[in-house]
């Protein structure tokens, strides 16, 4: 929540009625009083960019990386983010959406001694310049994410909602879609024109809001057997909520993992059929794992995309560096097999995944 605008920290507090654990109080006073500091600085930002990124125009649509969680994502995302003709938002830039423009070196500096050398969940390297996903600006941009039902969970129903925009105003989805526009304009202006590639697992029930933002939008969408990723879910969530949770956590974490996937891909389907002809990759995360190049070489191909030899040999060093991890294995009972495809089942049988 550091750097956020003061007023919607300020707004969240309220929206909670200042409802926090009282061992959370000093990180409360404490986001608070660097939110006031930085306040600033965004509207010196706002004021030296606000028209330079509203005139910025968006030659190509962004490349979308979507699937689940703990899907391979983020390791596609840093593969195609390597190939220079594209750009990326990350770490720090999706953390201080407000400020990336007039305070980017500075802001990588800082981030640089506070950021975990490895992610915690699966000890993949961590480093500010990353690429990472785009609904943590989002959050702070618009305050619509159903990633604050992790902080704030006594607000869970409310915050929730926000994973596919159904049961909310057509004014919110406005308001989410304008800042989106924005971001993306920002974006494209840091990166010079460049088209970006974007990664965020929750724009994989949000096709249709995509699409009337980027009707040309490319897709990547990732598959992981479910049974893995049941486990690599919970796995990450216990370690999100206890970083992040700043009110005792009101939900069964097994059965929101069961129901939130069911949600997504129920979304999912009824709308991927929107996505025009051509614009749609499937790959799945073993395949991915196995023989990533040849993935790769599918994604270029599939998507109309240039140069794939050139990013190649972009890509080739960071596949070096990490030729020897392992993904996670999971030794998975009879009776949890049983009880995930119970539940997801749908996406089992259309993967191709053993059934129960």
């Amino acid at each position: 929540m550091i750097g956020i605008s003061i007023f919607k920290w300020f707004k969240i507090l309220v929206q909670i009625r200042f409802n926090i654990q009282l061992k959370q109080v000093p990180k409360i006073l404490l986001i608070t009083f660097l939110n006031i500091v930085l306040y600033p600085y965004i509207l010196m930002e706002q004021l030296i960019f606000k028209k330079k990124i509203r005139e910025t125009k968006i030659e190509k649509d962004p490349i979308f990386i979507i699937g689940h969680w703990r899907s391979g994502t983020t390791h596609l995302h840093k593969m195609i983010a390597l190939d220079k003709q594209f750009g990326y938002i990350s770490l720090t830039e999706t953390s201080f959406p407000h400020l990336f423009l007039g305070s980017s070196k500075l802001l990588h500096t800082l981030m640089r001694p506070i950021t975990p050398k490895k992610r915690a969940t699966d000890k993949v390297p961590m480093f500010p310049e990353m690429p990472h996903e785009h609904e943590f600006a989002l959050l702070f941009l618009s305050l619509y994410s159903p990633l604050l039902a992790v902080s704030f969970s006594a607000k869970y129903e409310h915050y929730i909602r926000y994973i596919t925009f159904e049961d909310v105003s057509q004014k919110e989805i406005d308001v989410w879609k304008k800042w989106f526009l924005y971001l993306t304009k920002k974006l494209t202006f840091k990166e010079k024109g460049k088209q970006l590639v974007l990664k965020n697992p929750l724009d994989t029930c949000r096709i249709k809001l995509i699409l009337e933002l980027f009707p040309n939008a490319k897709f990547v969408h990732l598959m992981r057997n479910p049974y893995d990723l049941y486990y690599s879910t919970i796995k990450l969530h216990k370690h999100n909520t206890e970083i992040y949770a700043m009110q005792k956590i009101t939900y069964n974490l097994e059965e929101i993992i069961l129901e939130n996937y069911n949600i997504m891909y129920d979304k999912y389907y009824e709308e991927v059929d929107l996505i025009p002809e051509g614009n749609l990759v499937n790959v799945r995360f073993e395949d991915l794992i196995d023989n990533p190049l040849e993935q790769l070489e599918k994604i270029y191909a599939t998507l109309n995309l240039e140069n794939f030899e050139n990013a190649k040999q972009q890509v080739l060093p960071y596949l070096l560096s990490v030729a020897n991890y392992k993904p996670s294995s999971y030794q998975i009972t009879k009776k949890d097999k049983k009880m995930i495809d119970s539940h997801w089942h749908d996406t089992i049988v259309k993967w191709g995944y053993e059934k129960a």
